[in-house]
């Protein structure tokens, strides 16, 4: 009992530091203990209501996938100068959505070093991601990637990517090129597919990415529907010739009328469901609690009684068969009598 009260003594700052470590302002600070490097100027911090001041062409993007907040800060150290942006969303699956856009509007390169879960370099850019985060370095080379190699050491968390990128297929993928989408707006262009038919308003997700078979270039789509039936009816209006639905998902090919390229793909986008049935808890009322409470009362009574009628009837079979054995005995048997019923005469009462 001491052993778990003191273990949960010693969990309870190890939590509240790792909750301190997902701070933004605790990841800026955590810069200081790099020697020879030195803020340039204070902290900048944005919110959701003023997410304009800081950059009107990301806004939108943020609020759509869920942002906590951005930070900005500036240092030199004994490799340059450099800036970084820390964009924090809401989930993980959040900042994957929002770094792989920024990937596809701003890639040019992978980083030279990889850094978080993913990273690339556009020019004197460098972004990566990793649990919420979402970190972006401006500046010289060397500053960036020691800067990088700190902020991520210090970020906490899992790095994990949103259910429908997870079934996008490995085999013949091209690095880089996957995106989460939450807006149809984001869809790339696929012969023959209107994103806005893809159902985001019914909360669908979808991933995408491009792969090179037998030197040809094709791009699949893959959306996420909460449920079967929802899947079911996009499809069917879905317009393209070269898709199939797996249960809540629907996958989608264009740039390329190879059937067999297509279903080399295809038959690589699997969806296993895993049903759990959860049976409801019966709950006790007050009529059945009050039955409960008397029906072990009952069973109480019921032995008390038994027990005594066993023991009772054993004395008397004891004393019937084997008198002066066990029970009786008139050696150590006394009985005092008070005589209520006898008159008392007077020379008793003087006495």
């Amino acid at each position: 009992m001491l052993r778990n009260i003191f273990q949960g003594i010693l969990i309870i700052p190890l939590i509240a530091l790792l909750l301190q470590a997902q701070d933004r302002n605790a990841l800026i600070h955590s810069v200081d203990s790099l020697p020879g490097w030195m803020a340039t100027g204070k902290a900048v911090s944005f919110n959701e209501s003023n997410l304009d001041q800081f950059d009107t062409r990301l806004a939108e993007s943020l609020r759509l996938y869920g942002v906590d907040g951005v930070t900005t800060q500036s240092w030199r150290g004994p490799s340059g100068s450099v800036k970084a942006t820390l964009f924090q969303l809401v989930h993980p699956a959040s900042a994957y959505g929002f770094f792989t856009l920024r990937r596809k509007a701003e890639s040019t390169s992978s980083a030279p070093k990889a850094f978080g879960a993913e990273s690339f370099q556009s020019g004197n850019r460098l972004y990566f991601w990793q649990s919420r985060y979402v970190v972006r370095l401006e500046g010289d080379t060397g500053a960036m990637n020691a800067l990088a190699e700190k902020l991520s050491q210090e970020i906490v968390g899992h790095s994990q990517r949103p259910t429908v990128a997870n079934h996008l297929p490995l085999a013949n993928i091209i690095a880089g090129s996957e995106e989460y989408i939450l807006a149809p707006k984001d869809i790339p262009k696929m012969e023959g597919l209107n994103p806005s038919a893809l159902g985001f308003d019914d909360s669908a997700e979808a991933a995408t990415a491009e792969y090179r078979i037998n030197g040809k270039t094709i791009r699949l789509l893959l959306a996420l529907y909460p449920t079967p039936q929802i899947a079911k009816k996009y499809a069917e209006h879905i317009g393209v010739s070269t898709s199939k639905r797996i249960g809540p998902l629907l996958a989608v090919i264009s740039g390329t009328s190879d059937d067999s390229i297509a279903k080399q793909v295809m038959d690589q986008v699997h969806y296993e469901s895993v049903v759990t049935w959860n049976e409801p808890q019966p709950g006790l009322g007050l009529g059945p609690l009050i039955v409960t409470i008397f029906t072990f009362i009952g069973l109480l009574l019921g032995t008390c009684l038994i027990a005594g009628l066993s023991l009772g009837g054993f004395r008397i079979w004891m004393k019937k068969y084997y008198p002066d054995r066990a029970f009786g005995r008139a050696s150590e048997t006394e009985i005092i009598q008070l005589k209520l019923d006898q008159s008392l005469t007077r020379k008793e009462l003087n006495e």
